[in-house]
């Protein structure tokens, strides 16, 4: 899934991480930067969390010929996929270009609903775009989307706890674990009288589908081929043996010894606020939480970070503060020092010992709809709302990772985002997991969460079988379709 939980890092740090970078994308210079309004007017629908940022980014890429405007779609994911396919097909020509989630991209081609982009801003995303999201905006080899962000997720850890179980101090050398250490590292602390939950995405929706994706291909397996049509979730004797080794670890985590009791009905929220209460040792989630735990330690919530008290009037001002402080430089480094010395993260746990983990990638991704009137003004539009500038005010103000990677190698940016080296990495081409690049996959998704939940209460042997023939009854027209 493409959490709507994003990190908001940037939203009282603007200054602070402002930056000076003006090399952008080659193709910003099919959008400029004015105000005058000829009557031609573009919209663009997108998630309703991350729509003020673009409707900020809209304003500055309207130009002397067009109008961008900003619209946000409904909260909830399924309500955004339901009335943009309801515009389609509907023909509603006032509908120009559309943010979509990255697992929608398949579905939306294929219908028709959305178009290809030309060969000149296909090329210039492959020279800057990170390879995992780009995967996400593509459908039989062809480019539908631009990705405006993305994300993924990581391991994150109780720093002070987790030496105490090793026994030695980690320093800021982000520990690669497996998920077997993970169990065993929470198991003992629990006996040293530590924290012992693990908290992952176990709810029945589609974190739990993301979840189960990441440990599928981290061990070596897919949920379908490449054709976008042929399950493969035990189709050969390795796929089947991964399918089984990711459900395995799925309910070694979901029965560990001091696991959270509510560990069936967790989302990302929830995650995060079962690791604010100091019970948790280990999560799994998106960079939000980061930003998270330092605001709510600032306003004396979490336990484990009270050293950050002092900086409650700068992280927590109030929210109609005409100007609400940023910190600086120094006081940042200091913040994150503090923070990282019990809260840190690490890369997603790995399946295979000493063979990094595929983490499944999430976003945002810009479409230009069919329903346009004005194509080539609204892939212009598209690429101004997708160059360096637009990506600087999504993860500045928006707290979403990047697309662009040079923007990782930005000494400013970096102090915002400590952990932007991680991200980057696992947004590579070998260490991303996309989800089922296909138009059935909403169907799949729906019925493997049913077959997922609860998590635990199901032998992983059978229940590999029970996946394959519901990810097959999605392909065949047979499941069910929110």
């Amino acid at each position: 899934m493409t959490t709507r939980r994003r990190s908001r890092l940037g939203t009282r740090r603007t200054r602070a991480a402002a930056v000076g970078l003006t090399a952008t994308m080659a193709v910003t210079l099919l959008a400029g930067c004015g105000t005058e309004d000829d009557g031609i007017t573009l919209n663009v629908y997108a998630p309703a969390d991350g729509a003020k940022t673009v409707k900020e980014v809209a304003v500055d890429c309207s130009t002397s010929d067009y109008k961008v405007v900003g619209h946000a779609l409904p909260k909830q994911a399924d309500d955004q996929r339901l009335q943009i396919a309801r515009r389609a097909n509907g023909n509603d020509r006032t509908m120009d270009i559309v943010g979509l989630d990255v697992n929608w991209t398949a579905e939306f081609a294929e219908a028709g609903w959305i178009l290809p982009f030309p060969d000149d801003l296909a090329q210039a995303a492959k020279k800057t775009v990170l390879a995992g999201p780009l995967k996400t905006a593509m459908w039989q080899d062809t480019q539908y989307a631009a990705p405006a962000w993305t994300n993924t997720q990581l391991l994150w850890y109780r720093k002070d706890a987790l030496e105490k179980v090793l026994g030695r101090k980690i320093g800021n050398q982000p520990p690669k674990l497996t998920w077997d250490q993970v169990v065993q590292y929470a198991t003992k602390s629990g006996e040293l009288g530590g924290p012992t939950q693990i908290e992952a995405q176990a709810a029945q929706y589609e974190g739990v589908v993301v979840w189960f994706n990441s440990l599928l291909e981290s061990a070596g397996g897919r949920m379908v081929a490449e054709d976008g049509k042929t399950v493969t979730l035990t189709d050969t004797p390795e796929h089947r043996a991964a399918t089984v080794k990711a459900l395995s670890i799925m309910k070694s985590v979901a029965t560990a010894p001091g696991r959270d009791p509510s560990f069936t009905q967790l989302d990302e929220g929830k995650s995060r606020l079962g690791m604010e209460t100091g019970k948790a040792i280990f999560q799994v989630n998106w960079p939000f939480v980061y930003a998270s735990a330092q605001q709510n330690g600032a306003a004396g919530q979490v336990p484990y970070l009270t050293d950050l008290t002092k900086f409650d009037a700068l992280l927590n001002p109030p929210k109609d503060a005409a100007n609400p402080p940023s910190p600086t430089a120094a006081q940042l480094n200091e913040i994150n020092t503090l923070t990282r010395q019990k809260f840190d993260f690490a890369p997603f746990p790995s399946v295979v010992p000493g063979k990094p983990a595929k983490t499944t990638v999430g976003g945002i991704n810009f479409a230009v709809a069919k329903t346009t009137r004005y194509e080539k003004q609204s892939f212009a539009a598209l690429a101004c709302l997708t160059n360096e500038a637009a990506e600087r005010k999504y993860a500045i103000k928006g707290g979403t990772p990047p697309i662009l990677a040079k923007l990782y190698d930005d000494p400013e940016f970096r102090k915002d985002y400590p952990m932007a080296s991680l991200i980057r990495d696992q947004l590579q081409e070998n260490t991303t997991a996309v989800r089922p690049i296909t138009p059935q996959y909403q169907a799949m998704s729906t019925l493997l969460q049913a077959k997922l939940a609860p998590v635990g209460s199901w032998d992983p042997e059978t229940l590999a079988d029970e996946l394959t023939e519901a990810a097959q009854k999605a392909m065949d027209g047979k499941g069910l379709v929110p």
